[in-house]
């Protein structure tokens, strides 16, 4: 989930532990918005449509696929993630929505299933988690595709919430640390999502590139700043340092200030904000 590069284990107190819950509630309804967007890029599911939702999560990306779906549609679609505890959270999730979905734990570079075996394959905030660039997991959506089968994947080319935490980072710590999610930027490009999906085995011609916009708003602003900074603070390449104990409400404070300043953050009445993020989708056919 929060992806950390290092095996330092040490942990501020004041940090909230990186659970399938805490990342729910950090990003709201971002995710599933995302999957939304980039799903509303495909032509309506056929029945028997059989799509595979990649890296699944505790469910954003199914939700959003039954929502564009009429209930008399036939599909199924199976959930794969690596994370035992959110494959368990979307069990549940599909038991009680009533989704024609399964789920079982399962590395998305290294996938068990058949080859050729879906019509679709959705890879929502998967790849730029991953380790080569997610390049071993788009080779296995696409073997995994049938032919003609579609892959639906993104990135993100606007976070309006990873520079404070960089800022943050910069400020509280000693000059020369690595920063948390240092390399991001050339996910930035839709070029460098299209690149990964060329190099996953996708034809450059069959690649259609898109951007969408997705607006989340916030509840409580230091709630939101602690679980943000808890998240993703100690994910750098030394891990979280003891001084950040020590510092950790100055780096709260940092990141409630830079969120509000940003130029993808909105204020609304009553207090609330509205972040502004922007998404990079390819779709590919096979």
């Amino acid at each position: 989930m929060n992806n950390p590069e290092s095996q330092n284990q040490f942990v501020p107190k004041q940090a909230i532990a990186p659970t399938p819950e805490l990342y729910d509630e950090l990003v709201i309804d971002c995710m599933e918005k995302l999957a939304a967007a980039t799903v509303s890029h495909l032509t309506p599911f056929p029945n028997g449509a059989k799509i595979h939702d990649n890296g699944c999560g505790t469910g954003a990306a199914t939700a959003a696929i039954m929502s564009f779906i009429s209930p008399a549609a036939k599909i199924s679609i199976n959930g794969t993630d690596i994370n035992s505890r959110a494959i368990e959270i979307y069990k549940r999730q599909a038991a009680e929505k009533h989704w024609p979905a399964t789920a079982v734990p399962m590395d998305s570079t290294a996938l068990s299933y058949a080859s050729e075996l879906f019509t679709h394959s959705i890879g929502n905030a998967l790849l730029f988690v991953l380790p080569n660039d997610g390049v071993d997991a788009v080779k296995e959506v696409y073997r995994t595709l049938k032919p003609g089968g579609i892959a639906a994947l993104n990135s993100w080319a606007y976070q309006p919430n990873m520079e404070p935490i960089q800022v943050a980072a910069q400020s509280t710590r000693p000059a020369g640390t690595p920063l948390p999610r240092q390399g991001m930027d050339k996910w930035l490009q839709a070029e460098f999502l299209q690149s990964v999906v060329e190099k996953g085995g996708f034809e450059r011609q069959k690649i259609k590139m898109v951007q969408s916009e997705v607006f989340v708003e916030l509840g409580d602003l230091n709630r939101y700043a602690t679980m943000l900074w808890s998240f993703i603070g100690g994910t750098s390449a030394v891990g979280w340092l003891e001084s950040d104990e020590q510092k950790w409400e100055e780096a709260i404070t940092v990141v409630k200030k830079e969120l509000k300043k940003s130029q993808g953050t909105r204020l609304l009445d009553g207090g609330k904000m509205q972040l502004r993020f922007v998404a990079n989708i390819a779709i590919a056919t096979k």
